[in-house]
């Protein structure tokens, strides 16, 4: 009996506190109408501000990054705080309350300053631990907000419905923290073979918590008692604030497709300078851009730059040199692009950073090979010409290099033809100044892009490197092998060597070496190795078993020249 009597006791007091719960809710929900027209409002707004947080997010160079979150902040600020402000035309109960222009100026600088305080971290952070306290910011911010804005219609803010706040609390932190992750999710899934963006169900689900929101807010302090003479021009501040919102949206939307196009045409300037070809690329390519920029700080770091080494041979002699190839394999974010990453850094301004621990790399290689009894080979490392002008870079590429105690003539740099030609007379003296360590210079993927005749007469590089799209189909295309004979002319006039690379085919070292040329860099060799499997490969290649057509006797090839400038003595 008194267990009894004890269980009923608890279910009364249970049925007692939600009847004052139910009873503190003053104003009832929405109409079914209202509800829905500002569900479908808010799931647009929640859209647009993905968009633009996106937007901040596949941002890749400092500043552009630093411009997209100031204009997205500001359109989030705005947009949220017109749906908190058109959310009160819901209810009948603050039909005759009048809009404050002071609470509603403070509500809109609260809700702009939580967001540009918070989106940075929400649209670049690579960590679930930095996510959720921005998410937990911005959600308190627009709650500060929407309390600013309630000095038009709350009685007392003293007496306070407990349960009320202490659900939309909870309701806003989970929606913040909600679309944060799924944001993020979103981002991370550009690196699998299937990229999935954020969808229509995660914004719908976004706007109707909202409006479940909006009203919990509406009902967390006692209401002033309505002026029934007042007048609030009601329709007039509604068709205002959904037109600017409207507006503001659409240009916003309209500037981000801008933005895109300047950007992407950034990105494709300066890859000219570094990669070989610039092409389109999709939508999910720029993400994996804005994942590298958001992790470079820890990649960039030599134990991050891996390096394989592809041979560069010589079929007249028993030189082998080593092209240094960047490979990086993430554990977090998987393989990556060399040539992305690269453009990473030149957007970052951090291309002579990674150049330079690049080269310490490939140094350390070079020694070690020394150390193992392996013949002096030159290593060739790419560099970007911002590196080679760079002050001091020469007195350190220098100390470097004395510092292993390597050889004369056993490095060298080079550079796209892109770069050669877009720095000019600059060039020069960086190219001499290297020549005196000796350290050459050869012009990359010479044929790829706007080459200049003239650049090969006035710059003092040590050869040429003939693009892979000299070989493709060079065997069956008598005009490529009569545009690659006169190339190889032309290069031994003004004393330049001449290496072909991307050679991977027998048929196509026959076309090659028929051209005069025996410097010859491509898997029909061999692969990118990495360097500790360099000095065995290098002491089982034997040149002599490779039966290939003989050069043409009208052009001679020569041997690959490693060092550009005698030793001083």
């Amino acid at each position: 009996m008194m267990a009894a009597s004890n269980e009923g006791e608890h279910r009364v007091e249970a049925a007692s506190i939600w009847q004052g719960a139910t009873q503190a809710f003053v104003v009832g929900f929405p109409p079914p109408m209202q509800s829905l027209l500002y569900w479908g409002f808010a799931s647009l707004v929640v859209h647009v501000c993905q968009r633009l947080v996106e937007h901040t997010a596949f941002s890749v160079d400092p500043s552009s990054r630093r411009i997209s979150a100031s204009h997205a902040a500001l359109c989030i600020g705005c947009i949220v705080w017109a749906l908190d402000v058109v959310g009160l035309f819901m209810y009948s109960e603050l039909s005759h309350h009048a809009l404050e222009l002071g609470p509603a100026l403070g509500c809109l600088l609260v809700m702009v300053f939580s967001a540009r305080l918070t989106i940075p971290t929400l649209s670049s952070s690579t960590s679930t631990r930095s996510l959720i306290p921005a998410g937990l910011v911005l959600a308190l911010g627009m709650l500060a907000g929407h309390f600013l804005l309630a000095n038009s219609y709350v009685a007392d803010f003293s007496e306070v419905n407990a349960l009320a706040i202490a659900v939309a609390i909870a309701t806003a932190m989970g929606v913040a923290c909600y679309t944060a992750i799924r944001h993020r999710a979103a981002k991370m899934s550009a690196l699998t073979p299937r990229y999935t963006p954020q969808n229509w169900r995660d914004k719908f689900l976004s706007g109707g918590a909202i409006l479940v929101l909006h009203w919990l807010l509406i009902n967390c302090f006692p209401l002033q008692k309505p002026n029934a003479n007042g007048q609030t021009n009601g329709l007039a501040l509604l068709a205002v604030l959904l037109v600017f919102t409207l507006a503001l949206a659409v240009e916003q939307l309209r500037n981000i497709r801008s933005d895109q196009v300047r950007q992407h045409l950034q990105r494709l300037g300066l890859s000219l300078m570094r990669v070989t070809l610039a092409h389109q690329k999709p939508p999910e390519h720029d993400i994996q851009l804005s994942l590298i920029a958001d992790h470079l700080p820890r990649l960039l770091n030599r134990n991050s730059l891996t390096l394989h080494f592809q041979p560069i041979v010589n079929l007249y002699g028993p030189q082998v040199h080593y092209e240094a190839l960047l490979r990086l394999n993430d554990p977090l974010l998987g393989p990556l692009s060399p040539d992305a990453f690269f453009l990473v850094c030149e957007l970052q301004s951090k291309t002579s950073q990674v150049d330079r621990l690049v080269l310490a790399n490939a140094l350390d290689a070079a020694q070690g090979w020394l150390a193992q009894g392996m013949p002096s080979s030159t290593v060739c490392v790419n560099v970007a010409p911002v590196t080679l002008l760079e002050p001091g870079f020469a007195q350190w590429l220098g100390a470097k290099l004395q510092r292993r105690g390597l050889p004369w003539g056993m490095l060298q740099l080079e550079l796209t033809e892109h770069a050669i030609i877009a720095c000019g007379a600059h060039m020069v003296q960086a190219i001499n100044d290297l020549r005196t360590l000796g350290v050459g210079v050869f012009m990359d993927d010479f044929g790829a892009g706007y080459s200049s005749l003239g650049v090969l007469a006035d710059l003092p590089i040590s050869g040429i490197k003939c693009d892979r799209l000299f070989v493709r189909q060079l065997p069956q295309d008598p005009r490529r092998q009569s545009l690659l004979r006169h190339v190889v002319r032309l290069a031994r006039d003004l004393q330049l060597e001449v290496v072909v690379e991307g050679v991977e085919t027998e048929q196509e070292l026959q076309s090659v070496l028929e051209s005069g040329i025996g410097n010859v860099q491509g898997y029909f060799f061999s692969k990118a190795m990495p360097p500790e499997a360099v000095p065995q490969w290098h002491k089982a290649y034997r040149p002599a078993e490779i039966t290939v057509l003989p050069p043409r006797p009208s052009v001679a090839a020569s041997p690959f020249l490693a060092a550009p400038a005698p030793m001083p003595s």
